[in-house]
């Protein structure tokens, strides 16, 4: 593990050395059109530092390319499903939770967490119906807030290890067992399953999405985890050991809850994983205020978990490596708003300051980075239809609003706002 990571990141340095003599030789170019202190701050956001975690990310996701594949368990389990306001969503994922093909008996713990519809009466549709393999509880939590319905239902988890499912969220029929087989094999404190978006055959907002669950979410998690560091693992579909996540208190009443409690667990010096095989579908938002919402709370949990634990504080290098990019992803969001957008602006004014032969090479590898991802996804034969408005969408448009929404974020975290859960 060391020796692929030290080589990856090895690698990456040879591009960022090679970026940075290009580099110089454009802002002699350039001369006094532009302050030389704003253009290496721009061209190190927008082209150098990008560049080099692409690059690092690619070497380190080759090395890695095969999924591995662990001995099936039947340890019983617990998934705790939350829910406010689901009535229409939550059936679906109770019933592709009873159709797992999973060995050991699973247990739902279906919270309500102060629901005014009939989300209620879908649980208890639900349980009535029973089914050989699969137990559904229902468990009223009146208090708001997604963590206190974790927390409610981590109380009554009496298993080894338990999953964390949205209720808009649906798994695959192997998901369980796959994720499962993972966590105990690795003997992870936690470990993130695959998304991908249950919707995206829907409005052009959710087509785009696609591709980021598809391409950047997953070489994320893909590199974070060949290290066991994943420094999310997403409440909409993760595994947990149930001692470990005690031990740590829980979940915190914060926005981003799940990345505060997976920076807790890390700092511990424990692992967390992912498993590209446990495959789960989440609806994502269809207009685009839903995508600016959503993204801007990640950038607030973001935030939020970089508080709690400081990247020094992490309990492994690894760790510590890959909290402290996430603290350098808030000058990327800077640079490509006051660096890349106002150089696009230029450039097509004919004054190729910011934009030009540099960050087309970025770009290069950026596609390189996505066409090997997708490749790789491929191969797992995960159902995916492509949409070229989508794939066009999500390469010329999305970056803009993940970076706008990003920097609303990080100042609500910075000062420290809480908002409800939905």
């Amino acid at each position: 593990m060391k020796t692929r990571f030290v080589v990856s990141v090895g690698l990456a340095g040879v591009w960022l050395a090679v970026s940075l003599y290009l580099a110089a030789g454009w802002v002699q170019a350039i001369g006094g059109a532009l302050p030389p202190g704003y253009l290496w701050w721009a061209i190190g956001g927008m082209a150098l530092l990008p560049g080099f975690l692409m690059s690092a990310m690619f070497f380190s996701n080759l090395l890695h390319r095969r999924a591995p594949r662990h001995p099936h368990t039947d340890e019983p389990v617990t998934v705790i499903l939350c829910a406010r306001n689901e009535e229409t969503n939550i059936p679906l994922a109770i019933r592709a939770l009873r159709r797992q093909q999973y060995a050991g008996h699973i247990h739902i713990l279906a919270v309500d967490n102060g629901s005014t519809d009939g989300t209620r009466r879908a649980i208890l549709a639900q349980q009535a119906a029973g089914g050989p393999g699969c137990t559904v509880e229902y468990v009223a939590c009146p208090v708001p807030g997604k963590a206190n319905a974790l927390n409610a239902g981590l109380a009554r988890v009496r298993t080894p290890h338990f999953l964390t499912v949205g209720a808009d969220t649906w798994l695959e029929e192997n998901a369980v067992q796959r994720i499962m087989d993972h966590i105990v094999a690795r003997n992870s404190a936690c470990v993130a399953g695959n998304l991908f978006a249950a919707n995206g055959r829907g409005s052009f907002w959710a087509r785009m999405q696609n591709y980021d669950y598809l391409l950047s979410i997953a070489a994320v998690k893909r590199f974070q985890g060949s290290y066991r560091s994943t420094l999310v693992a997403q409440g909409a579909f993760s595994a947990y050991n149930t001692a470990e996540v005690r031990a740590a208190g829980g979940w915190q009443d914060v926005m981003g809850e799940d990345i505060v409690l997976t920076y807790t667990l890390l700092q511990k010096g424990l692992p967390s994983t992912y498993e590209p095989r446990a495959v789960g579908y989440t609806t994502v938002p269809d207009t685009a205020g839903r995508l600016y919402s959503q993204r801007r709370r990640w950038a607030t949990g973001m935030i939020e978990g970089l508080r709690a634990v400081h990247p020094w504080q992490q309990g492994t290098a690894y760790s510590r490596y890959f909290t402290t990019v996430n603290l350098a992803v808030i000058w990327l969001d800077l640079a490509f708003l006051f660096g890349f957008i106002p150089g696009l602006l230029l450039a097509v004014c004919g004054y190729p300051y910011l934009v030009g032969p540099l960050t087309l090479f970025t770009a290069a590898m950026c596609l390189v980075l996505y066409l090997s991802m997708y490749r790789f996804q491929r191969r797992l034969d995960i159902p995916f239809r492509n949409s070229l408005t989508g794939l066009v969408g999500f390469m010329l448009l999305f970056q803009a609003i993940q970076s706008t929404a990003a920097l609303h974020g990080y100042l609500t975290g910075l000062a420290n706002r809480k908002e409800a859960w939905k």
